[in-house]
């Protein structure tokens, strides 16, 4: 929301991009900061993470500006106004955002799922120990940085929110394919591509799909719909991985990369509906 405030309409995907900056270095050194002291203790780490976390909390106190301007505020509603679900489904009847939002959910349920078992799939199916698994992981950190980074800016003026958005879906329905399709005897190119692409498809859509919902939106309201994406992202990422892992167990390995890719190409159609309806 505060960034939606302080950036023009043509460089909120760009400005989104920071947040998807944020979690690639996060992904590249937290992992790593943690290896390094669980060596001293297992312990450690949690402390040093609720640590970081009292930081952050003093920095926004005492740094971060209000970016909501007073005449725009409303009043607090009445409580039962406060329902999260409520919001949701407010959201969700917006003719304006709703295919969009219903399409950032289903993306988070099918992402967040099948990486959930990722891991465990890398172990089964090709007998990979920490070493290769960690790398794959590394890879995603070190290319959603660059492409939220340094190169969302120019593809979006370039190209535009939304063919940039169903590009990223192409690369990352591309990624869940690859995956289970890699030889068991040399997996590892095919695998290390495939999360390639899906940090890559990750990096387009996350940004382009939160800026195209916040291009459609007035001032008023903006703070509180991208709330509603952030809540819609945490229920898809509490959603996807049990629905995955009951796939992966009574389906078969292939089973979570399948049914995700199936979900995304939903989100597609969600997405070209969303932007159709808008502009007619």
């Amino acid at each position: 929301a505060v960034l939606a405030d302080i950036s023009s309409p043509e460089n909120r995907a760009k400005a989104f991009g920071l947040i998807g900056v944020a979690f690639g270095l996060g992904f590249i050194l937290g992992p790593a900061l943690a290896g390094v002291l669980s060596r001293w203790s297992v312990t450690l780490p949690v402390w040093i993470a609720v640590a970081i976390a009292a930081i952050n909390l003093v920095l926004v106190l005492l740094l971060l500006p209000e970016t909501h301007p007073a005449e725009q505020r409303r009043a607090l509603p009445r409580k039962r106004a406060l329902n999260p679900f409520a919001q949701l489904a407010k959201v969700f009847a917006n003719p304006k955002v709703g295919s969009l939002c219903l399409g950032f959910f289903l993306f988070f349920l099918a992402f967040n799922g099948f990486t959930a078992v990722l891991v465990l799939f890398f172990k089964q199916v090709f007998g990979w120990g920490p070493g290769p698994a960690t790398t794959a992981f590394l890879i995603v950190g070190v290319v959603a940085t660059v492409v939220q980074g340094g190169l969302i800016g120019p593809l979006v003026t370039r190209f535009g929110e939304q063919r940039l958005t169903l590009f990223g879906l192409g690369l990352v329905v591309v990624g869940c394919l690859l995956i289970p399709g890699a030889p068991i005897t040399n997996a590892k190119p095919m695998v290390f591509s495939a999360v390639a692409l899906l940090a890559m498809g990750t990096g387009l859509v996350t940004p382009c799909l939160r800026s195209l919902v916040s291009r459609r939106l007035d001032g008023d309201g903006q703070g509180a719909a991208l709330g509603s994406l952030q809540g819609l992202q945490s229920l898809g990422s509490f959603l996807g991985p049990p629905m995955m892992g009951l796939a992966y167990e009574q389906l078969g390995f292939s089973s979570p990369f399948l049914l995700a890719a199936a979900l995304l190409l939903g989100v597609c159609f969600l997405t070209a509906n969303g932007t159709l309806n808008q502009a007619s």
